[in-house]
C-alpha cells in the first residue's frame, strides 16, 4: 500500500464535543470517537455522525496516538477494533507511518502479531496455500469475525456489527489471514512478536531487561521474523561468487562478441604541428579503409610537450565514394601548478576520440590542429607585440614554436565506452547484494 501523504486534521465529534485528530487527513474515511465510540464520518470537510453511541472506549492495551518503534520505524496507533467469533475475541491496531504507510498489531490474550497487508494474492489450494514459495496450511474452518468495538480512523468504512469471514493459514510462527466481505477478499501476512517487546516499544511497560529481549517463548516469533530477513540478506551474501562469476562471463562474451565484429584492424600514423594563434587546416593524415559495415573509427592524439597548453583538433573523414564528411571534436590538454595543497595536474597529453556508425569504404582522414596556452592565451596572427609596439606584423620570435602532435587513425575498434558502461550495469547486482548483507549484518 502506498504511504499516505502526512496532514493531520482537528475535528470535533457531533455526539460528545470532544476534540479529535485526523492524523490521515485525506485518507481516512471513517473515524470513531475515542470518547463516545460515535461513528463519523470524516471523508468531507463537514464531519458527519454516522453511528451515535454513548460508551467509553476502554480495553484497548495500545491507546490511540501511541507510538512505538518496531522494525527501525516508528508507527502511530491512529484506530482500534475489537472483533470476536464464536470461540474468542481479539483486538486489532491500525498503525501508521506517514512513509511507510499501513500496518497492523493484533492482540489476543497477550500475545502480539504484526501485520502486513499483501498486494499480491497467495495461490490458493483447498487448506492450503502458496506464498513466495512458502506452503501455508489452514488452522480451523473459516469463520464469522463480528467487529464489536470501533474507535480511531480508518481508511474504510467501518462500523460495530461489521461482520468478515475469517481464515487462518500458519506455517511456523508465521500466518496468513484472508478475510472476505462483500465478495472482496484481503490478505494479511501475520509476524508473532514477543509480547514485551511491543508493550515496551510504545512505552506501556518498563523496557524489558536487554538479556531477556530475543529469548524466551514468547520471543520466538519476533526472534524468527529477525532471522528470517537476516537469512534472506545471507542467502544474498552467499550468492556473490555465482554473481561475480556470472558478471565476468558475461563481460568476457560481451568483449568477444565485440572483437568479433570489429574484425581485423589497420591503423595509420602522422606526426602533425599545431601552431599558436591559427589553425592550421586541412591537415591529411593519410586514408583508411573500412572493411565491415557499421564499425568504430578511433583517432587517438599525443602530445607529449604540452604543459599549460591545449590542442583543438577538429577531425573530418570524407568518404571517397560519395564526398561526404563525417567530423568529430578532438582535445588534448594538460595543466600542472602549485598552490596551498601542494603540486597539481590535470588532463593528458593523449586523448581518444572514436567515430561510431562507420560504414564500409575508403576514407581520407583530415584533421584542423591550433594550439593555445593557460592562463594567458597567445594572440591571433599579426597582433602586435605588446613589447614592441609598431608596425610589426605579429609577435615574431616572441611567439612560441607549434606544438607536435602525433595523430594514429585506427579502423575497426572496441567501443570502450560501451564496454565500460556494461562494466558498471553487471556490478550493480553483485553490489547491491553486498549491501544487503553488510547493512543486516
Amino acid at each position: 500500500m502506498n504511504a499516505p501523504k502526512h496532514a493531520v486534521r482537528a475535528v470535533t465529534c457531533p455526539s460528545c464535543g470532544g476534540t479529535l485528530e485526523v492524523c490521515a487527513a485525506g485518507w481516512s474515511v471513517n473515524l470513531a470517537c475515542r470518547y463516545c465510540g460515535s461513528i463519523l464520518d470524516v471523508s468531507r470537510p463537514e464531519v458527519q455522525l454516522l453511528e451515535q453511541h454513548n460508551r467509553t472506549a476502554a480495553g484497548f492495551a495500545l491507546p490511540l496516538g501511541s507510538r512505538g518503534r518496531l522494525f527501525d520505524t516508528e508507527w502511530q496507533v491512529i484506530g482500534a477494533l475489537k472483533r470476536s467469533d464464536a470461540w474468542s475475541t481479539w483486538r486489532e491496531y491500525l498503525l501508521l507511518n506517514p512513509y511507510a504507510g499501513y500496518r497492523w498489531l493484533v492482540e489476543y490474550e497477550g500475545d502480539w502479531k504484526f501485520g502486513t497487508m499483501l498486494l499480491g494474492r497467495p495461490e490458493e489450494n483447498g487448506k492450503t496455500v502458496v506464498w513466495q514459495g512458502q506452503r501455508y496450511r489452514q488452522e480451523d474452518e473459516a469463520a464469522l469475525a463480528t467487529t464489536e468495538t470501533v474507535i480511531g480512523e480508518f481508511y474504510w468504512r467501518v462500523s460495530s456489527g461489521d461482520r468478515v469471514l475469517c481464515a487462518s493459514y500458519t506455517s511456523r510462527d508465521f500466518t496468513l489471514s484472508r478475510e472476505e466481505a462483500d465478495g472482496e477478499v484481503n490478505w494479511t501476512h501475520l509476524a508473532a512478536l514477543s509480547g514485551g517487546h511491543v508493550e515496551s516499544a510504545f512505552g506501556i511497560l518498563p523496557p524489558e531487561p536487554e538479556e531477556r529481549r530475543g529469548s524466551g517463548d514468547k520471543a520466538r516469533g519476533y526472534a524468527l521474523f529477525e532471522a528470517e530477513a537476516q537469512a534472506e540478506a545471507a542467502r544474498g551474501v552467499d550468492d556473490i561468487p555465482a554473481m561475480l562469476g556470472l558478471s565476468l562471463l558475461t563481460l568476457i562474451a560481451a568483449l568477444v562478441l565485440m572483437l568479433g565484429f570489429a574484425g581485423g584492424s589497420a591503423e595509420v600514423r602522422t606526426d602533425i604541428e599545431a601552431p599558436f594563434g591559427r589553425t592550421a587546416e586541412g591537415i591529411r593524415l593519410g586514408s583508411i579503409t573500412v572493411n565491415r559495415p557499421w564499425q568504430f573509427v578511433s583517432v587517438t592524439a599525443r602530445a607529449n610537450t604540452l604543459d599549460n597548453q591545449w590542442v583543438d583538433l577538429d577531425y573530418s573523414l570524407v568518404d571517397r565514394a560519395t564526398g561526404q564528411s563525417i567530423d568529430a571534436y578532438g582535445l588534448v590538454e594538460h595543466y600542472t601548478g602549485r598552490d596551498s595543497d601542494g603540486a597539481w595536474s590535470e588532463g593528458d597529453t593523449k586523448a581518444t576520440i572514436q567515430f561510431g556508425h562507420i560504414r564500409k569504404g575508403t576514407y581520407d582522414v583530415f584533421v584542423d590542429a591550433g594550439a593555445h596556452r593557460w592562463p594567458t592565451d597567445v594572440p591571433p596572427v599579426n597582433t602586435a607585440s605588446p613589447w614592441e609596439a609598431s608596425t610589426y606584423g605579429g609577435w615574431g620570435e616572441d611567439r612560441p614554436g607549434p606544438v607536435p602532435v602525433e595523430v594514429t587513425v585506427k579502423t575497426n575498434t572496441v567501443p570502450r565506452d560501451n564496454f565500460w558502461t556494461l562494466c558498471i550495469l553487471v556490478a550493480l547486482m553483485p553490489a547491491f547484494a553486498l549491501y544487503r548483507g553488510w547493512k543486516y549484518r
